[in-house]
């Protein structure tokens, strides 16, 4: 059948890229963790004092994961041919460019794939994950009955200008970078980008917090409470049998709902990986149309930014949209085989996790806890186990060999039809 011929495609291509770049995606992954931990450190320490400078390292903090994906699916291009024949393909007379190196070109990948990271990032709690582990860090470092100030810029005008001051930060450096060509100042933008999106995902979430407080605070919705509670209470006693919550089970459309969410992830990881690698596939750099002699400096502002995420969305954006027609072309067994060996590496994480406790057996909380360290370096936290080095491997290395079978079966298919006779 087909879907076991995915199957067997997808596990063997995945396992012949770990066998052959383990140790060099242990390696980035095993940088990023330091770097990561690192920037935390420097964060908390800065926010104690800044609380400005401290949301700013700790942007660099989530831009670091997206620099470690992006550096290991830079490690596996090799053993990838049908992408790498597609790229050359795709571009046949593009003229090399002074500024093509590994370095710049990592930079310029993360400037396409920051916002929907970002986004990504923000959608599945990631953001306040880390929020979170900020604020922890920061009261294990005070004294006790110090009072720390880490968030005192949630006000909205402190935010608002520290957007604005990173997206002007982001405009200087850019204009400096298209005269100098230099690496840094390429690094600058993204970092600023990280930095802009970041507050302003923490800004957008700190207002929905308070416009909800403000609705629950009203009085229109105590008002429509106490008029509307005869309506809760003629449906209950309509009611013929009252099933307790606890022994109620979901509806069809929750749970096809549920289902939907549980393989959202994957999917977005897809798309992920496809702005990656798709971005390597255009010709030319996105083309910025010339701006007005006579123009302020708020409209050069918003033109920057139209023309940096959707000015040339064709040359940015349609090498992306290339590798998504050719993943999803694939089939539906090899998504679904996708879908069921990412969600699969996450449960291997928790069996293994589960063996190692039976295994090792009870001992004081103090040997558990060094035990834990290193394991949660590997394999990630029990309570998460999206994270891990080990399984960060595997899941990059599954999502480039979807990409490669998927690639890689389309164009055998487009070349059985161009010979087949009319």
């Amino acid at each position: 059948m087909a879907i076991f011929k995915d199957i067997d495609g997808l596990l063997s291509q995945t396992g012949r890229l770990l066998a052959r770049f383990w140790p060099q995606l242990l390696l980035v992954g095993a940088i990023g963790y330091i770097a990561r931990d690192l920037l935390m450190g420097a964060a908390v320490a800065t926010g104690l004092k800044f609380p400005l400078g401290g949301m700013v390292i700790l942007s660099l903090v989530v831009l670091v994961k997206l620099l470690v994906v992006i550096t290991m699916f830079a490690v596996l291009r090799p053993g990838l041919p049908a992408l790498t024949a597609l790229r050359e393909n795709s571009a046949p007379r593009a003229s090399p460019r002074k500024d093509d190196k590994r370095s710049d070109r990592m930079l310029m990948v993360a400037a396409a794939a920051i916002l929907p990271f970002f986004a990504y990032y923000a959608a599945w709690g990631f953001l306040g994950d880390t929020i979170r582990e900020y604020s922890r860090l920061a009261f294990d470092r005070a004294a006790f009955g110090e009072k720390i100030q880490i968030f005192d810029l949630v006000r909205s005008r402190s935010l608002i200008a520290a957007i604005v001051l990173c997206w002007f930060i982001r405009w200087i450096a850019k204009k400096s970078a298209d005269k100098t060509q230099s690496p840094w100042l390429r690094l600058l933008i993204v970092a600023a980008d990280a930095s802009w999106i970041f507050i302003g995902l923490y800004a957008l979430d700190k207002w929905k917090d308070d416009f909800i407080a403000w609705l629950g605070a009203a009085s229109f919705l105590e008002y429509l409470e106490a008029h509307a509670t005869w309506f809760s209470i003629q449906a209950y006693a309509a009611a013929p049998e009252s099933v307790p919550v606890e022994f109620r089970q979901p509806s069809f459309i929750e749970q096809a709902k549920n289902l939907f969410f549980y393989a959202l992830l994957p999917l977005v990881w897809l798309v992920m990986a496809s702005i990656i690698y798709g971005y390597d596939l255009s010709a030319k750099r996105a083309s910025v149309p010339p701006l007005p002699s006579r123009v302020t400096t708020l409209r050069v502002w918003l033109m920057d930014f139209a023309a940096h995420y959707l000015g040339g969305y064709r040359s940015r954006y349609r090498p992306v949209w290339t590798c998504l027609r050719l993943v999803f072309g694939a089939g539906l067994g090899t998504l679904l085989s996708f879908i069921v060996f990412y969600k699969a590496i996450s449960w291997g994480g928790a069996w293994i996790w589960y063996a190692i406790t039976h295994t090792i057996g009870p001992y004081d909380i103090g040997t558990w806890q060094r035990i834990s360290d290193i394991l949660v370096i590997l394999i990630g936290s029990p309570s998460e186990l999206d994270g891990g080095i080990v399984l960060d491997a595997v899941r990059v290395a599954l999502l480039a060999a979807v990409l490669e079978y998927a690639v890689a079966g389309a164009t055998s298919k487009a070349g059985s039809d161009a010979v087949r006779p009319a």
